[in-house]
C-alpha cells in the first residue's frame, strides 16, 4: 500500500520537472517599448507582433514599457533606460526587441556586439548609426520611414481635383523635437519626392510661432505635411506644452491648405487623413526576424535590415467633408479595413 501511495507523487515530481525543464528550453524575447500600452502606435505595434506570435508557444515572450512620450525630459529617459536595463539584466531575453528611438539610444545599444543576446530593432527614425548598429555583429531589424510614396499618389489626386496646374509644393510642420528632426532629416534627403516640389521645413518653438507658420502656410506650400506637435511651448521658457489635440485642431480649423498627417495620430488628434507608416509592419517584420533567430531558422548575417514597405490610411469623414478633400472609394475601403474610418466628428 505503500508503494501504490509513492506512485502519484513520483509521477507528479516526474510532471513537474519536465514542465520546468521545458520552460527552461524555451527561448525569451524581451519587447521594450519606447512609450506606453495606452498610445496607439505602440497598440499596433503590439498587434503586428501578436499576428506573429499565434502558434508559437516555444516562445516565451516579456514586456516592458519605458514611457517617454508621456515623460519627454531627459532626465527621466536616463532614469527609465536604467531601469530596462536592470530589466533586460534580470530577464536575460535571447533577443531583445526594442521599438522606437529612445529604446535604443537609453538602453539597447548598450548590449550592442553582446554574444550572448540578438537584438532587433523597430519604429527607428534615425539613421542606425547613431545607435553604433552599422557594424554591430548582434543587431538588425526595420527602420520607420515616412511613405513617400503613399503621400504623393494622394496629393497628386488631390492636386489634379483643386485645379493645381503648377508642380504641388509641399512643405513639413511639426515641432522641433529630435525624432521630429530624423523624420525631417530623412524626408528632405529622399530622392523620392518628384513630380512633387519638397519646399522648406517650418520646425517651431512656441504656440505663437505654429499659429503664424499655419496662417501664412499658402505663401509657402499648397499642401502641409504634419508629423508631430506634443512639443509645443505655450510659450518661450514657459516651461509647459500645448495639449496636443488643441494644436491639432488649431491647425485644422485655420489652415488655408490642405493638412495631411503623416502619423496616424494627426488624423485622431483633429485632421482630416494622414498617410502613416505602418505599425503593424513594424511589429510583424521585426518579430519575424526575432522567431527565426531563436529557432535557428536564419542566422542573424543571413537576415538584412530593411524598412517602411507598407502604410496606413487613417480618415476622418465629417472633416474630409469640412476640408473639401474627395478621394477614390478605395481609400476609404482601405481605411475601414484596417479600423481607421471615424464617422463622427471627434
Amino acid at each position: 500500500m505503500k508503494k501504490l501511495k509513492i506512485v502519484p507523487f513520483i509521477v507528479t515530481t516526474i510532471v513537474f520537472a519536465m514542465i520546468v525543464f521545458l520552460q527552461m528550453q524555451r527561448k525569451t524575447i524581451l519587447v521594450l517599448h519606447s512609450y506606453s500600452p495606452d498610445y496607439s502606435w505602440v497598440r499596433d505595434v503590439n498587434e503586428g507582433i501578436k499576428r506573429i506570435l499565434q502558434g508559437k508557444s516555444f516562445i516565451n515572450v516579456r514586456w516592458h514599457y519605458m514611457n517617454t512620450k508621456n515623460h519627454p525630459d531627459l532626465l527621466y529617459k536616463k532614469k527609465a533606460g536604467a531601469t530596462a536595463k536592470k530589466v533586460i539584466d534580470f530577464v536575460g531575453p535571447d533577443v531583445l526587441l526594442a521599438v522606437d528611438d529612445d529604446a535604443q539610444e537609453f538602453a539597447a545599444q548598450f548590449y550592442k556586439n553582446s554574444p550572448d543576446l540578438y537584438i532587433v530593432h523597430a519604429g527607428i527614425n534615425a539613421l542606425p548609426e547613431r545607435y553604433g548598429y552599422g557594424k554591430a555583429k548582434n543587431v538588425v531589424g526595420i527602420l520607420e520611414r515616412v511613405p513617400i510614396k503613399g503621400i504623393k499618389d494622394v496629393i497628386s489626386i488631390l492636386a489634379a481635383e483643386m485645379g493645381i496646374n503648377r508642380v504641388p509644393r509641399v512643405s513639413h510642420v511639426a515641432d522641433n523635437s529630435t525624432v521630429v528632426q530624423f523624420d525631417d532629416y530623412n524626408m528632405r534627403t529622399s530622392k523620392d519626392w518628384e513630380p512633387l516640389m519638397f519646399g522648406p521645413s517650418f520646425l517651431v518653438e512656441t504656440f505663437d510661432d505654429w499659429k503664424k507658420v499655419i496662417l501664412e502656410a499658402d505663401k509657402h506650400m499648397d499642401f502641409m505635411l504634419i508629423s508631430n506637435y506634443r512639443k509645443i511651448a505655450l510659450s518661450k521658457n514657459a516651461g509647459k506644452f500645448v495639449p496636443y489635440k488643441e494644436a491639432m485642431q488649431w491647425a485644422f480649423e485655420h489652415s488655408p491648405v490642405p493638412i495631411i498627417g503623416i502619423n496616424g495620430f494627426v488624423c485622431e488628434d483633429g485632421a482630416a487623413i494622414s498617410i502613416a507608416t505602418s505599425p503593424f509592419e513594424q511589429g510583424e517584420v521585426a518579430m519575424q526576424m526575432a522567431i527565426d533567430l531563436v529557432s535557428g531558422k536564419k542566422k542573424i548575417e543571413e537576415i538584412q535590415t530593411t524598412q517602411t514597405s507598407q502604410y496606413i490610411i487613417v480618415m476622418n469623414e465629417a472633416r474630409l467633408n469640412k476640408s473639401k478633400m474627395h478621394l477614390p472609394s478605395t481609400y476609404k475601403a482601405f481605411a475601414k479595413a484596417i479600423n481607421r474610418y471615424t464617422v463622427e466628428s471627434k
